[in-house]
């Protein structure tokens, strides 16, 4: 019997010398890079109200996380479809995303709108005042499923990286922007934007922000304790803090780089270029009702 003893405890030994303990999985976690306030890219990191609200949720929930940029936003889309990618820190809900992404209660609304040089700007009413104009937007966009659907049969428009759809809008090759509105903001600010360019009313639609899981990411068994944590960090206040603060942090960002466009052309035309490169040109305004549906108006199904 001691010899049987002595043999099954160096076996039992040796199953765990050869086979160590798993170590808990470490979920990625990423967004779109050019969408502040909620994302953007700084300093080499995805930082805003969506990765602050998915770093408090995943610690309160003790699992492991990597919050990191993973490419445009097109790119961080097609990572989250095959896996590569467990949790997209905020995204609109369309049939498409919807495949392979579970979508969290809703959490921040967001206008947008249609945004053209000022000169250019056109009497703007319904969805049908685009036809037979030329717009564009930010590669891998969608506004919604219903706004998503009208683009691609009566509009002509081209997905294309941020900075180059400013550049068309910029140099009269596009009529049109379609631009979330806390973004477009920010973009007249930077251009002394009363006398630049103009936002026009109504906006096209408003969506809500969403925390996606990929289907393919374990993470997808965790949704019920997500949404749970979500809607309380709603219903605290702490979203609200989250958008206030770096909203201030993008006030302060506009107002050290305004100087630029007080200079001449040439040097000016130099520095913009560099400020385009650094990803923090965008600011937001007049939030308070928005916020004020997220915090008491938003329902607490992903629908």
């Amino acid at each position: 019997m001691k010899t049987l003893s002595l043999i099954l405890t160096c076996c039992l030994f040796l199953s765990i010398w050869l086979c160590p303990p798993a170590h808990a999985e470490t979920y990625i976690v990423s967004g779109n890079p050019k969408a502040p306030p909620v994302m953007w890219e700084q300093y080499n990191k995805l930082t805003g109200v969506g990765p602050d609200l998915a770093k408090a949720i995943l610690t309160d929930l003790g699992l492991d996380f990597d919050i990191r940029v993973e490419g445009n936003w097109e790119e961080v889309q097609k990572k989250c479809k095959s896996g590569k990618v467990d949790m997209i820190v905020a995204a609109y809900k369309n049939d498409a995303r919807a495949e392979y992404m579970d979508y969290s209660i809703p959490y921040l609304p967001q206008p947008t709108v249609i945004v053209t040089k000022k000169e250019y700007a056109f009497p703007f009413g319904r969805w049908e005042s685009l036809i037979g104009k030329k717009g564009v937007s930010n590669i891998g966009e969608s506004y919604g499923q219903e706004f998503d659907s009208f683009i691609r049969e009566k509009l002509d428009v081209q997905f294309v990286a941020f900075e180059r759809a400013l550049e068309l809008l910029r140099f009269g090759k596009a009529d049109y922007l379609i631009i979330d509105l806390y973004t477009a903001l920010i973009y007249a600010r930077l251009l002394q934007g009363e006398d630049a360019i103009s936002i026009l009313d109504p906006p096209v639609t408003t969506q809500t922000f969403h925390i996606t899981v990929s289907k393919k990411s374990s993470l997808s068994t965790h949704m019920k304790g997500i949404n749970e944590k979500l809607a309380a960090l709603i219903k605290d206040g702490t979203m609200e803090d989250l958008f206030y603060k770096h909203f201030e942090e993008w006030k302060q960002l506009i107002a050290k780089r305004s100087r630029f466009f007080k200079k001449d052309s040439a040097i000016r035309g130099r520095e913009h270029t560099e400020y385009l490169k650094a990803q923090d040109e965008y600011e937001k305004e007049k939030l308070g009702s928005l916020l004020l549906d997220a915090r008491e108006g938003l329902p607490l199904s992903a629908d």
